[in-house]
């Protein structure tokens, strides 16, 4: 099926110092991608490679992985799936797995319990999926997650609602919505907020969201207010003006929207002059540099953004594969924190897929056993290793950064901090695992 892609381009600012190296294992061409602004040293090292990096293209049977992504107005995931395929398109051009190339076959659905169903038994009973990557719906979890554990099936995904990480079946590699907005609130109250308001967008549970920026505001001893919106936001102005009202002067606001609508709110924040007015944040969706260059400079240092994965630009290894992969097989995708993460959960299925011997079996069986064995996955995107694990909860993305938006880019502003452990959570369970694993 088609899928869409937003169109949203970040243009050159600066070259990309291994360049040449990234794309010899992307198999040649050229490149516009760039950095966005970092503050302090750049994390350079030798460019990654895609896969096995042969620069010869896979021509074996195809191994057949599928994905579900939410794609309605005001909420849409397609540009993390958009690199998942990207960086899958960068490995056929690798050696695929053992000489055999990845086919993604991808499903949109949307806020229909039905719909999500019905797109899952797709995949596995007509399309035949060995393995899913990169899902990032808002009701695949809730809707499938008995259903792949069941099978047995073992998923690498984006989550994005409570029930993608509480289950044996699915390991995010992102912090998800919920933890995202809960970092984001914490960074705010560090900051000195004298309340916390959190409006997130009115999807299938986003109650959630809110019940820990309450839990949090509770323990920290200070006001709260929360509500759900619905989006597309169609009064940005009357949005704007509520929260910092609802605020009062020196609160802090988590704007808990997708990077499309919330930029229309801080723009109505910024044409009613009510940005120094409180303290503001917004989750890891933020973390796009078209959002940033959207912003403007009157934003700079005054916005929270928690940050899943490391700024773009830092010039790291895996952050110079990431930007090549994004300009020569994904340029539709926005640059930023989805199609970093779409980038990671094809790049960690990759690893665990090339330790399935070649010519062995490729099945649900042994692609949920790679899935499930990998425990030492580590980037220069992430703060501490990725692991799959035999827990039932999976969190292994619990610290992140939060960044600031600067000169149209983004500057850290934190450094890498535990998501806070709260009775609705389950992070502290997950790092006693973590020690097991020699993590901590």
């Amino acid at each position: 099926m088609n899928i869409r892609i937003h169109a949203r381009r970040w243009p050159a600012v600066a070259a990309v110092a291994a360049a040449a190296l990234v794309l010899a294992a992307c198999g040649g061409g050229s490149t516009n991608a760039a950095s966005a602004t970092a503050s302090g040293p750049a994390n350079t090292g030798p460019a990654s490679s895609c896969g096995e990096g042969t620069g010869q293209k896979a021509t074996g049977e195809p191994i057949k992985l599928g994905g579900v992504v939410t794609n309605i107005p005001g909420l849409s995931f397609t540009d993390a799936t958009g690199m998942v395929k990207a960086y899958f398109d960068c490995v056929n051009d690798n050696g695929g797995i053992h000489g055999r190339p990845l086919e993604y076959v991808l499903k949109e659905d949307a806020l229909d319990p039905q719909l999500t169903a019905s797109q899952a038994t797709n995949l596995l009973d007509s399309e035949k999926v060995v393995g899913l990557v990169g899902s990032m719906s808002v009701l695949d979890c809730v809707v499938n997650a008995k259903t792949y554990a069941d099978r047995g099936l073992r998923a690498i995904n984006l989550g994005s609602s409570l029930e993608c990480f509480s289950t044996p079946a699915i390991a995010p590699v992102n912090d998800g919505p919920s933890f995202s907005a809960l970092s984001t609130a914490k960074y705010l109250l560090d900051s000195g907020a004298k309340k916390l308001v959190i409006f997130t967008s009115n999807t299938p549970g986003s109650d959630a969201i809110n019940e820990s920026i309450t839990l949090l505001a509770q323990q920290a001893g200070v006001p709260v207010e929360a509500w759900l919106e619905n989006v597309p936001v169609n009064d940005a102005n009357g949005l704007a003006l509520r929260a910092v009202q609802s605020a009062g002067d020196g609160g802090g606001v988590v704007v808990n929207l997708n990077p499309g609508e919330a930029i229309k709110v801080f723009k109505a924040v910024q044409q009613q002059g009510l940005l120094d007015r409180v303290k503001w944040g917004c989750p890891a969706g933020c973390n796009d540099a078209s959002f940033a260059k959207q912003l403007g400079g009157a934003w700079d240092g005054k916005l929270g953004i928690d940050a899943e994965m490391n700024i773009v630009g830092s010039g790291g290894p895996d952050d110079q594969l990431y930007r090549t992969v994004q300009a020569k097989y994904g340029p539709k995708t926005a640059v930023g924190n989805f199609g970093q993460l779409g980038f990671t959960a094809a790049r960690i299925a990759t690893k665990a897929l090339l330790t399935i011997p070649a010519g062995g079996d490729v099945t649900v069986s042994t692609v949920s056993a790679a899935f499930q064995g990998l425990t030492n996955y580590t980037s220069d995107l992430y703060c501490k290793q990725w692991y799959f694990g035999t827990q039932g909860f999976h969190a292994a993305n619990n610290s992140t950064r939060i960044v600031t938006p600067r000169k149209g880019g983004f500057e850290q502003v934190r450094g890498c901090q535990e998501i806070p452990a709260l009775p609705n959570n389950k992070f502290a369970d997950a790092r006693a695992y973590e020690k097991t694993l020699g993590i901590g």
